[in-house]
């Protein structure tokens, strides 16, 4: 039983690294990072960092990962803490939106050009998370009467996620001059307005105005 101790002890301390260098990563690019810099940037010793993992490839990895983990948590929370299936999206929208304001730049290059495991991994997890919690919040809508009838969940939610791939696409072209977050706002409200009812439409309107959201 004691012996068990010392293993979840380094797991504690492997997430709150992972945790800690996916901020990093995200404040200050991942390219102009190596292990030495991440190591001082973390207030550890390289070799410390190499306790946890082999390399930087297996820490942009993990990093990914948990930063999928994070966007799960924000939608099981908003789904159980919600009013409405549209503040559910709001809740997810916020996050995103401050997460991708506060994001490097070279973000998207970086993981695509050096690291394309761990690009597709946060694609692929991304798309399996979203096209589950986009159907079952449209279908949550209908219910409650916001989202219109004739929508078909399954098709909406490939609509959204092929427009989240044109927009990734779009933040990375070098004629682009509209930052990542706004352009994933203007797509995310452009699929709430989408499906949305006249009711859905007037409470998304009233809401965004009397909470500030997005200032």
């Amino acid at each position: 039983m004691d012996q068990a101790h010392p293993d979840t002890s380094l797991l504690q301390a492997k997430a709150t690294i992972v945790q800690r260098a996916a901020e990093t990563f995200m404040r200050l690019g991942i390219r102009a990072m190596n292990m030495a810099d991440l190591a001082s940037e973390l207030g550890i010793s390289k070799k410390t960092l190499y306790k946890y993992v082999q390399d930087k490839t297996e820490l942009v990895n993990e990093c990914m990962a948990w930063h999928c983990d994070q966007m799960q948590e924000v939608i099981d929370s908003a789904r159980d803490s919600s009013e409405n299936t549209i503040d559910a999206e709001l809740q997810l929208i916020q996050f995103i939106h401050h997460t991708t304001a506060q994001m490097h730049p070279s973000i998207l290059f970086d993981l695509r050009k050096y690291h394309p495991d761990a690009f597709e991994l946060v694609n692929e997890r991304r798309n399996q998370i979203l096209q589950g919690t986009v159907v079952e919040n449209i279908e949550r809508g209908q219910r409650e009467g916001l989202y219109r009838l004739d929508v078909l969940p399954e098709v909406a939610a490939q609509f959204l996620l092929r427009l989240s791939e044109h927009v990734r696409a779009l933040a990375e072209s070098s004629e682009n001059t509209i930052p990542l977050s706004q352009l994933y706002l203007q797509s995310a409200m452009y699929h709430i307005r989408a499906i949305s009812a006249a009711r859905g439409l007037e409470y998304l309107e009233d809401k965004i105005q009397n909470e500030n959201l997005f200032k």
